[in-house]
C-alpha cells in the first residue's frame, strides 16, 4: 500500500526541519522533556520491553517516544532503531527528527529505520526525504551516507523517475571520498545497487549503473587490497574485496559482467570473487564467458571456488566431457566439493560400468559407517539408485540397518528413486521422526493418496515437522472420515503443550480439519478462540464463523513473554564469546553482537551456558550458503518452546556472521545459522547476533549431522 496522508505530513516536516539550523538536541530541548539522566536504565529497560512487545503492551510505545528525545544519544539510537523494527509506515514522522542528531550512529540508525518502516509499502516519499537530506549530510558522515545508499536500494518505487534518480544517486555515492581509504560509503551504495538489481531484475538497471558496477568489480584488485574474510562492524570501514564481491553479485543478477570483467574476477585474489565468477559462468548452458575460464577454478586452492566450478562445469560442457570431471571431483579431499560432484552424478555416464563401480564402492558398508564418514556413501547411494536401480537395491537394504538416522534418511531417498514402496512403508514406522518425514514424503510422491492410511497413522506422533508434513500431504485426501478424528486429536494434543513454536503444524492441522470437518466439530474448536497464539485463534474464529454462520471473534490469551536481558546482562555480554567444540575436530568461536541484537545474543548465551547446545547437530548444511543447527530434533521445526523477536538492523549477512533461523517475522525458535558466504539477500529479513572470529575454517568443514560436542561461554 502507499504511504497514507501522514507521509505527506512527513514532507511538510522535512521542509520545517531543513529550515532550521539546530540539530536534534535543540529539537529535544524545545519539547522540554523531564530529565531522565538518573533513570536511564529504567527507561532503557522499558524501551526494550515495548520493542519486544511490538507496541502491543500496556504502555504502547510511550517509552520509545521518550527515548527519541532523551538527552543520551545512546537512548536515541536504541529508540529510533526500535521504531524502525515496528515496520509501521505511520511511525515514519517520529523517526525523521533523529536525522539531525549530532551523533553519526544515531543518524545512520534513523536512515535505516526509515527504510525498515517503509517495508511492505512504496517508499517514494522516504526516497524524497533521503534525496534532500543527503545534501545536508555532506561528507562528514560516511556511515550515514552508506546507510542512505543501502536504504535507497531496498525501497520499492511506484514512480519510475524516482527509481532512476535513486540509481543515479547511488552511482554518485560509490564515488564518495577516497574509495581506497574510506570505503564505508561506496560499500553501502554498492549494496544499494545490488539490492536494487536483485529486486528490479534485468532490464531496469541503467547503462550507467551497469558500467559503474563493472568498474567496482575490479576496485582495488591491482593494488592487491583483497579482504581478509573477517567480519567488519557495519559502522567501520569496509574493504575493497567486499565491494568487488557485492558488485559481482549485482552484475550476476542482471547478466552484465562481460568477458573482460569475468576473466579478471576469475583471477581475483579474493576467493569469493572467484567463486562468484564461477557462479556466473555456470548460470546456464549459454552463460557469460567461455567454459574454458573454469579450468583454473577447478583446481583453485579454495574449496568454495572448486565446488562452484564443478557445478558450473556440469552446466556448460557437453555430457561426454562432464562425467570424467565429476568422477575426479568426487575424490576431492574436501568433503563438500566431493558431495557436489556426487549429487551431479545422478545422470547416466558414457562409461556406465565405471560409474556403477565407483558409486557402489562408496556406498558399500553404509550399515557400519560412523557419524563422521557416511556422507560420501549416502550421496553415492542416491546417485546410484537414480542411474542403476538394480545395482543400488541391495545396498539400500544395507543402509536401512544403519544406526545413524541420517543414513536411513538417504536410504529412504534412494528407495524412492528405485520405486520401492515396501521400504518406504517400513521407514514410515522408523524410530526417528526425521526418517519418517522423508519416507512419507517420498511414498506420497510415488503413490499419492493411496498412502493416506500411512499418513493418518503418523498423526499419533508429536514431532512438529512430521505433523506439518502429513497435514499438508493429506490435502484432498480420499477418505476424509477416517482422518478427521486423528486430525482433531493431534491438534488438541500438541495444543495442550502450549508451545509457541508449534504454530506451523497447528495451522496446517487446522486447514485439514476445516477441509474435512464441519459444524459437528465446532464444540471441539471453540476453546481455541482464546488460544495462546493470536494467529491460531484468529484462524479458528474464521473457521467457526464459516461453519456456523455466526460471527465468532478471537480473544487470544498470549503466553507471558520470555524475560529480557537487563542492562547489566547486556554489559556483561559485551565482548562475550561462545565456543562450539565440534565432533569433527576444531572449534568455532562466535563473538556475540549484543549491542546490535541483545535479545537473540542473550538467549544464545543462555543456551550455551546451560548445556542446552551440547550434543545437538547442524542438521542442515548447504554448500556455499549456510549451516543451520541447534534443534533438539535435528530438523527445521523442532526448537525451543517460545519465540524470540527479530532484531533486524544495520548488520549485514557477511560470510561468518551468525543469525537466528525463523519462519516469518518474530518466530525465532533458538536455532541458528552461520553464513558460509556473503548472503546479502537475507539482510533485513533475519537477525544477525554474532560473528565467527576464529574457526571459520572449521565451520567450512562442518557436514550434515555433525555434532556440537560442547558449547562454552568465554567472558571478556
Amino acid at each position: 500500500m502507499k504511504l497514507r496522508d501522514p507521509a505527506k505530513g512527513l514532507l511538510l516536516i522535512l521542509a520545517v526541519f531543513f529550515g532550521v539550523t539546530a540539530c536534534s538536541q535543540d529539537v529535544a530541548q524545545s519539547i522540554e522533556p523531564t530529565p531522565v539522566i538518573a533513570i536511564d536504565l529504567v527507561l532503557r529497560a522499558a524501551m526494550f520491553d515495548e520493542e519486544d512487545a511490538r507496541g502491543s503492551g500496556g504502555t504502547g510505545i510511550e517509552s520509545l517516544r521518550q527515548g527519541l528525545i532523551a538527552p543520551a544519544t545512546e537512548l536515541q539510537r536504541l529508540a529510533v532503531r526500535a521504531i524502525g523494527r515496528l515496520e509501521d509506515p505511520e511511525l515514519i514522522p517520529m523517526t525523521f527528527p533523529l536525522l539531525f542528531s549530532d551523533d553519526e550512529a544515531v543518524r545512520a540508525e534513523a536512515v535505516n529505520a526509515l527504510g525498515q518502516a517503509a517495508l511492505g509499502t512504496f517508499g517514494d516519499d522516504v526516497a524524497d526525504v533521503l534525496f534532500d537530506y543527503l545534501v545536508r549530510e555532506g561528507q562528514e558522515g560516511p556511515a550515514v551516507r552508506g546507510a542512505i545508499g543501502r536504504t535507497l536500494g531496498r525501497l520499492r518505487y511506484a514512480d519510475a523517475n524516482r527509481f532512476r534518480r535513486a540509481q543515479a544517486t547511488l552511482i554518485e555515492l560509490t564515488r564518495d571520498g577516497n574509495a581506497n581509504a574510506r570505503l564505508v560509503t561506496p560499500l553501502g551504495a554498492t549494496m544499494g545497487l545490488e539490492s536494487m538489481a536483485r529486486r528490479a531484475g534485468q532490464g531496469r538497471m541503467s547503462e550507467a549503473s551497469v558500467e559503474r558496477l563493472r568498474e567496482l568489480a575490479a576496485l582495488g584488485r591491482l593494488a592487491n587490497t583483497a579482504g581478509t574474510g573477517n567480519v567488519a562492524d557495519p559502522l567501520r570501514l569496509g574493504d575493497a574485496a567486499r565491494v568487488r564481491r557485492v558488485a559481482m553479485m549485482a552484475l550476476s543478477t542482471i547478466s552484465g559482467l562481460g568477458s573482460d570483467v569475468l576473466e579478471g574476477a576469475m583471477h581475483d585474489p579474493d576467493a569469493d570473487v572467484r567463486r562468484l565468477a564461477s557462479v556466473v559462468v555456470g548460470r546456464n548452458p549459454s552463460g557469460e564467458g567461455p567454459p574454458e575460464l573454469l579450468i583454473d577454478a577447478l583446481d583453485d586452492p579454495s574449496p568454495r571456488v572448486r565446488a562452484e566450478a564443478v557445478r558450473a562445469y556440469a552446466v556448460r560442457v557437453p555430457e561426454t566431457q562432464e562425467c570424467p570431471l565429476l568422477l575426479s571431483a568426487a575424490r576431492d579431499d574436501d568433503l563438500h566439493v566431493a558431495l557436489t560432484a556426487l549429487d551431479l552424478l545422478e545422470q547416466v555416464c558414457e562409461d556406465r560400468s565405471m560409474q556403477d563401480e565407483f558409486l557402489s564402492g562408496l556406498a558399500l558398508g553404509l550399515e557400519n559407517t560412523g557419524r563422521l564418514d557416511w556422507h560420501r556413501g549416502a550421496h553415492a547411494l542416491v546417485a546410484l539408485a537414480t542411474v542403476s536401480p538394480d545395482v543400488a537395491a541391495p545396498l539400500v537394504d544395507s543402509a536401512l540397518r544403519s544406526s545413524n538416522p541420517f543414513v536411513r534418511m538417504y536410504a529412504a531417498r534412494a528407495a524412492a528413486r528405485i520405486g520401492n514402496t515396501d521400504v518406504l512403508e517400513a521407514l514410515a514406522a522408523d524410530p526417528s521422526p526425521n526418517v519418517r518425514t522423508v519416507a512419507v514424503q517420498d511414498l506420497f510422491g510415488l503413490a499419492g493418496h493411496g498412502t493416506d492410511r500411512v499418513l493418518v497413522a503418523q498423526l499419533e506422533q508429536d514431532d512438529p515437522q512430521l505433523l506439518l508434513t502429513v497435514a499438508e500431504l493429506l490435502e484432498g485426501m480420499a477418505n476424509a472420515s477416517e482422518a478427521l478424528g486423528p486430525l482433531v486429536a493431534a491438534f488438541v494434543r500438541i495444543s495442550g503443550v502450549q508451545r509457541e513454536t508449534a504454530r506451523d503444524p497447528r495451522m496446517a492441522l487446522l486447514e485439514r480439519i476445516n477441509e474435512v470437518g464441519g459444524v459437528e466439530q465446532a464444540t471441539e474448536l471453540e476453546p481455541y478462540l482464546s488460544d495462546y497464539d493470536p494467529v491460531v485463534a484468529a484462524r479458528v474464529a474464521v473457521i467457526l464463523t464459516d461453519w456456523t454462520g455466526e460471527t465468532r471473534v478471537a480473544q487470544p490469551v498470549p503466553l507471558a513473554r520470555q524475560a529480557l536481558p537487563s542492562a547489566t546482562e547486556i554489559e556483561r555480554l559485551s565482548g562475550t564469546r561462545v565456543v562450539l567444540e565440534m565432533a569433527r575436530g576444531g572449534e568455532i568461536e562466535i563473538r556475540l553482537l549484543v549491542e546490535h541484537a541483545p535479545i537473540n545474543a542473550a538467549r544464545f548465551e543462555r543456551f550455551a551456558a546451560s548445556g542446552s547446545l551440547d550434543g545437538l547437530t547442524f542438521h542442515r548444511v548447504v554448500t556455499n550458503y549456510v549451516l543451520q543447527g541447534g534443534s533438539p530434533g535435528a530438523n527445521e521445526y523442532t526448537g525451543a518452546y517460545d519465540y524470540t523477536r527479530d532484531e533486524i538492523g544495520l548488520v549485514s549477512h557477511w560470510r561468518g556472521t551468525v543469525g537466528t533461523s525463523t519462519r516469518g517475522r518474530d518466530t525465532g525458535d533458538g536455532q541458528i545459522f552461520i553464513n558460509l558466504v556473503d548472503n546479502l539477500q537475507l539482510d533485513h529479513e533475519y537477525t544477525v547476533f554474532g560473528e565467527v572470529v576464529s574457526g571459520m575454517d572449521v565451520a567450512d568443514q562442518v557436514a550434515e549431522g555433525d555434532v556440537i560436542v560442547r558449547a562454552t561461554v568465554v567472558v571478556g
